[in-house]
C-alpha cells in the first residue's frame, strides 16, 4: 500500500503535467480518506488555484489558516500558505484582505520575497500606486548584483529609504487625495463648463430678415428654385478683435429659398 507521501506525489505529477482536472479529483479522493490532512489540503486548493477556481481554493486556505499548531502544515511550507491566500484574494479583487494577510505572513517570514512581491500587486490593484513603486523599488535595491552600479548603490539605497519616510508620513493622505481628486476636478470645471455655455450662447445671437427680393430687369432670366424666391440676410456684429481676419468676421450672407 502507497504511503501518503507518494499519493501526494502522484498528484504534483499530474499538476506537473497541465492536468488540472485529473490533480483536483486525485486530492479531492485523498481529501475524502484522509480528512484534514493539511498537505493534501494545501495541495487541493493550489490545484483549484492554478484551475482558475479561486473560490474553492479560498475556502480550503483558510480551513489551514484555522488549524491547530501541530495539525497544520510544516513550518517550511507555511510561507507559501501565505503568499497563495494572498495571490487568491487579488484574483478576487479583494486587495485589503489580502493586504491583511500578506502583512500577518511577513510578520512571521519577513525575508519571504514572493509575500513581498505580492503585497506590490495588493498595493497596486488598492490604487496606492506610489507604496507599490517604493516596494518595488525596495526589491530592487536588495537584488542588486555586483555590477557597474555598485558605485551608485548607496545613493540609490538612500534615495529609497528617503522614498519609504515620505510615503509612511502621509500614506493616509495619498489615499484619501486620491479618491478625492476625481470629484474636486469634476467641481472645478462645471463653472467654467457654465461660463463657456454663456460665452457661446452670446456668439451665436445673430438677426434673420426674410423679404423679397428686387425683380429682376432682364426679360427671360431664370429664377433658382421656383416662382417666389426670397432672400434671408444673416447678419451679426462685427467682432472688433476678428475685424482683420476679412470678410468673415462680419457681414451679410444672401440665400435664395422657396416658400412654395
Amino acid at each position: 500500500m502507497a504511503v501518503i507521501s507518494e499519493l501526494i506525489d502522484a498528484g504534483l505529477k499530474l499538476k506537473q503535467q497541465g492536468s488540472y482536472q485529473a490533480a483536483i479529483e486525485h486530492f479531492r479522493q485523498l481529501q475524502a480518506t484522509y480528512p484534514g490532512h493539511a498537505r493534501i489540503m494545501f495541495e487541493l486548493a493550489d490545484s483549484w488555484r492554478v484551475f482558475d477556481v479561486p473560490e474553492q481554493a479560498l475556502g480550503l486556505y483558510r480551513q489551514l489558516m484555522a488549524l491547530p499548531k501541530g495539525r497544520g502544515l510544516p513550518p517550511r511550507d507555511v510561507p507559501r500558505l501565505y503568499a497563495q491566500m494572498a495571490a487568491t484574494l487579488l484574483v478576487l479583487e479583494r486587495s485589503a484582505e489580502s493586504l491583511a494577510v500578506i502583512d500577518e505572513g511577513l510578520g512571521l517570514h519577513p525575508a519571504y520575497r514572493p509575500l513581498r512581491a505580492y503585497r506590490m500587486f495588493a498595493l497596486h490593484q488598492a490604487g496606492l500606486h506610489e507604496a507599490a513603486m517604493v516596494e518595488s523599488l525596495e526589491l530592487m535595491v536588495e537584488s542588486l548584483a555586483p555590477s557597474k552600479w555598485d558605485a551608485f548603490e548607496e545613493d540609490i539605497i538612500q534615495v529609497v529609504k528617503a522614498m519609504r519616510g515620505r510615503l509612511e508620513e502621509g500614506t493616509v493622505d495619498e489615499h484619501e487625495e486620491g479618491a478625492r481628486r476625481p470629484r474636486e476636478a469634476e467641481e472645478a470645471d462645471a463653472p467654467a463648463a457654465d461660463e463657456k455655455g454663456e460665452e457661446f450662447e452670446e456668439e451665436l445671437e445673430i438677426e434673420v430678415k426674410v423679404r423679397q427680393p428686387p425683380k429682376s430687369r432682364k426679360r427671360g432670366r431664370q429664377r433658382q428654385f421656383g416662382r417666389k424666391p426670397v432672400r434671408i440676410d444673416i447678419s451679426g456684429d462685427e467682432d472688433p478683435a476678428a475685424a482683420d481676419d476679412g470678410p468673415a468676421a462680419g457681414g451679410k450672407i444672401s440665400i435664395p429659398i422657396d416658400l412654395d
